[in-house]
This record gives structure tokens, sequence and C-alpha cells, in this order.
């Protein structure tokens, strides 16, 4: 029989819901891969990324504020100064009271720079130079309609939104025009490559209409410590300019319609001997494709996030990539990465997110990696070939998103995994388990987001879901449950999303759903 998919939508929502642990960071998500992996985990990382603060000091000079580890000879320090993110830290992330009150003096600080940013040491008042205001004129003028009421002629510049200035040289240091809606009408304006001073750039979030990147202007951008170009619909070859950024701490480049060829991946990289985060998601790496863990660990031995979903990266991780020991996150999601999964990814002792699904992985996967301490994320879904055998979690383990979906999971699943209080989402197969393990899934009470799939076959025993009072998102596919929606959903009161496909579901929508409230968005699917 055919099948007729009916969608659901209720609130402000117009679109299926995205099951998240973490939200991300207001960037369109327009893939799979782009929905479970960056969704779930990196509006969170890059929180914790921005711990770390550089903010512009009284003297006009940089300050570097660590709140993170240390390496050998110092503080590894990122350059994102979002003042919401360190809330969001506060918030989230922060499990003792000493570094949630660090975290809350780094905020009254960098709040404090950004107010004294353009005022002398005697109180007077810094006026932002002529040929800066014009620039950020021209580059106003270069967008439809912006909206961008406080850049107005013969005004401070320095207090214009968006922009923080040096406040001893009138200098613009921080350009942040970031999810503004802001439509180009022909391109980058090369204008902005006059702002020589600037440490901080973020575009992210506005529309260029497909445009290419500037090939020349980005060398100019000496001081440039953040560069955040992240979808705004650039398309194109990554100009050469970006790979000049020798002080780059950040670059994000991702959800665009880029392309590395020349220069190449290693090329881009090189002369980048301090970046800390490369995001580079959907950015086709044309060359170079089954060399880039090789080049990443010849260039960039300080990295700490790597993010290369649906690149076109290939071929095995080498061994030489074990040398990058502060790794905290590596997303190789969407790729045709093949071979083994690295036994040394067990040595990275800071990892926290690590996303591989959608790859060639094969054989065992190295058990150790689940007893990292601070390993909080971890999706090795859609790897068919690729063996998983849970340990014994100790007590104490912070792991708090597990997804294990099309592996070859063994049912010798230990109890520990169901006493998990740190586990908020679990995404499983269940096909073969035997009954008493699947309901052994409601030990863990503090599961926001489930989702199960089966063969088709079986028809499940569900009811225990109800129990979990803290689920939000629920997902069931691949069950026969020959019938209508199964009742006791109902009793789920704090679900924002729920997802029923390929269930060989039956009858009328029941009434009942309009008593979850708190439910936004629906898919389900029935049978004609």
């Amino acid at each position: 029989m055919p099948t007729r998919t009916l969608t659901a939508n209720r609130g402000i929502r117009s679109k299926p819901v995205q099951f998240t642990t973490a939200a991300p960071r207001g960037r369109r998500l327009r893939s799979r891969a782009d929905r479970t992996c960056r969704g779930r985990c990196f509006g969170a990382r890059r929180a914790e990324v921005a711990a770390s603060i550089i903010c512009s000091s009284a003297e006009g000079s940089t300050v570097h504020v660590p709140v993170g580890r240390q390496e050998g000879n110092g503080t590894i320090y990122n350059p994102e100064h979002q003042l919401e993110e360190v809330k969001q830290i506060s918030s989230r992330k922060m499990s003792s009271p000493r570094r949630l009150q660090v975290l809350l003096l780094l905020a009254y600080y960098c709040s404090t720079s950004t107010h004294i940013a353009a005022s002398g040491g005697n109180g007077t008042t810094v006026q932002c130079l002529p040929d800066q205001a014009a620039s950020l004129l021209q580059l106003k003028h270069s967008f439809y309609k912006p909206n961008l009421s406080s850049w107005e002629h013969g005004t401070d510049c320095c207090h214009w939104e968006g922009v923080i200035c040096n406040r001893a040289s009138g200098q613009v240091i921080t350009l942040d025009l970031s999810d503004r809606n802001l439509q180009s009408i022909s391109g980058l304006s090369p204008t902005l490559f006059n702002l020589t001073s600037l440490r901080n750039l973020s575009l992210s979030g506005n529309d260029f209409g497909l445009t290419n990147l500037p090939r020349f202007g980005f060398e100019r951008l000496i001081e440039l410590l953040s560069l955040d170009l992240s979808n705004t619909r650039f398309s194109g070859q990554i100009p050469i300019g970006i790979a000049h950024l020798e002080n780059l701490l950040t670059l994000d480049l991702s959800d665009n319609d880029l392309y590395l060829r020349e220069p190449s991946f290693r090329n881009l990289i090189a002369n980048m001997s301090n970046p800390r985060s490369l995001y580079l998601d959907f950015v086709q790496i044309l060359s170079d494709g089954s060399t880039w863990s090789i080049a990443l660990a010849d260039s960039v031995p300080l990295l700490q996030d790597i993010s290369l979903i649906l690149c076109g990266v290939s071929g095995p991780i080498h061994h030489s990539f074990s040398q990058l020991h502060f790794l905290a996150t590596i997303n190789l999601a969407g790729n045709g990465i093949s071979g083994q999964v690295p036994s040394f990814f067990a040595q990275f002792s800071f990892l926290r997110y690590l996303m591989l699904f959608g790859n060639d992985f094969e054989g065992q996967f190295p058990t150790k990696i689940f007893q990292l301490a601070n390993l909080t994320y971890l999706d090795v879904s859609y790897n068919p070939s690729l063996s998983v055998q849970l340990p014994d979690f100790p007590p104490g383990n912070i792991l708090g998103s597990l997804d294990l979906r099309e592996t070859n999971l063994s049912v010798a699943i230990p109890n520990s995994l169901f006493h998990l209080d740190s586990l908020k989402a679990l995404r499983l197969s269940t096909t073969g388990f035997p009954k008493h393990l699947i309901t052994s899934i409601a030990n863990l009470t503090s599961l926001e987001e489930l989702w199960l799939s089966g063969s088709g076959i079986e028809k499940p025993a569900l009811s225990w879901i109800a129990s979990l009072k803290n689920l939000t998102g629920l997902m069931l596919k691949d069950y026969n449950f020959s019938g209508p929606i199964p009742w006791w959903i109902r009793n789920c009161t704090n679900l924002t999303g729920l997802r029923l496909g390929s269930s060989n579901l039956s009858g009328e929508i029941p009434t009942w759903i309009g008593n979850l409230t708190k439910l936004s968005s629906w898919i389900y699917q029935v049978i004609d």
C-alpha cells in the first residue's frame, strides 16, 4: 500500500522539530549532518570556547584572559568574546562555583572594556577615525536596506552597533554584524579591508547572494584573531589571502558553497600556526581529500576544535593525527572516511565531542574512548561495519549524549548504562535486543531525547516511555504498531517534538494530541 506522510506544527515554529541538547548559534540547518550534529552540540562547544576571552584593555592593547586548560608553556586562548555565550557557559556548563565566579567576572570585565573602548585615560572621548567611519558607511551602503540605524554620518562610529574601537587610537578592532539579516547588493565590499586593525570579524548569518569571496583583501587584515563567515551564502574558491592570516585563532567558513582547490586545504592551514578552532563544514576539499589528517597534524599542533561536516574527505585517519593532543571537538560527520576508528583517540584527554557518523569506519570501536573523563557527546551512528561493545561506565561518568544507530552494537549491554544520571539523549537501534534491556531505558530518568528504531517487524511494548517525565523529544521509527498512534503518548506531557515514522500506523489523529500543549512540531506516517 502507498504511504502518506502528514506533518503538523503548532505555535511559532514552521518546520519539523530539530531534536537538540544544545541550541545552535542561530544558523540555518539545511542538511541531515547539520541538523543532527551542529544543532545538537556546537552551540555548547562554542559557548565553551568563549570561556577564553580577548578584550580591549584600557591602554588599547590586547589583554588575554585565560579560563581554560594549560598547555606546556601557557594557556590556550580563543578569541570569541560574546557576552551572551559567557552567560550560556554560566548557566549550562559550569560545575564549579569558583569557575562560575570567574566567568561572571569575565562577563563584567569584557562589558566594561567594551564600554570604555572609545574613552581616553583622562575621561575624554576618542572619536572614531574619519577613514574608519567612511569605510563602515560604504560597507553599510553595500547592503539592501540594512537595519543599522545607529550607523549615521557625523556620529562616532565607536558607538555604532556591532563596532568596538581601540580606545587609544580610535581604530575599529571588532566588527560583529552576525545574524542581522543583511542582504548584499553585489558581494562583499572591498572597503571592509580598509579596517586593517580588525581583530574580530563576524558576518555570520547574512546573505551575500552566492557571490565569490574577494580574491584579494583579506591579507591586509593581518591582526585578525577571529574570522566568522559562516552561513553567509558565499560561493567559489576560498581566497589565498585567508591563508596569510598568521595570527588567526578561530576560522569559521562553514555552511556556504565554498571549495578548496588552489589554495588547497594544506596550503590554507600551512601558514596558520596558531588556529585553535577550524569550522569548515560543507567546504568541498577538492585537493588533499585523502591526506587531510596529515595536513592538520603537520600545521596546527595546538588545534582544539575541528569540524569538517560533509567536506568530501576520505581515506583512513593517519597515525600522525595523534599529535593533536589538545583536541576537544572532532566532527568528521558525513564523509567517506574508512578504516578503523583510531585507538589513540582514547589518549585525547581533553576530548568532549566526538562525531563520526555517516562514514565508512569498520572494525571494533575502541572501548576506552567511552571512558574518557571529559567526553560528553558521542555519535558514531550510520557506520554499519563498525562494531561497538559498551563498557562498564564508572560512577561520575558525564556522558550526556550517545548515538549508536545503525552500528553493530553488541546486545551485551552493561547495566551501568541505565544508571548514567548525566545522559540526556539516547539514540539506538533496538533490533535483536531482549525486552528487558529495552525497558531498562526507563531507568534513565534524566533523558530529554529518545530515538529508537526497530526492524519494521516487531510489535513494540513501549508504554514505559511515558514514565520519562523530562522527555521533550521522541522519535520512533521502523516498528509495527499495526494500529493508531499509541495511547500512552498522551502521558508524555513535556514533549515539544514527536516523530513516528514507518511504523505501520493507521486511523485518525487522536483528539488527545491537542492536550500536549508544549508540542510545537510532530510528524507521523499512516497507511492508506
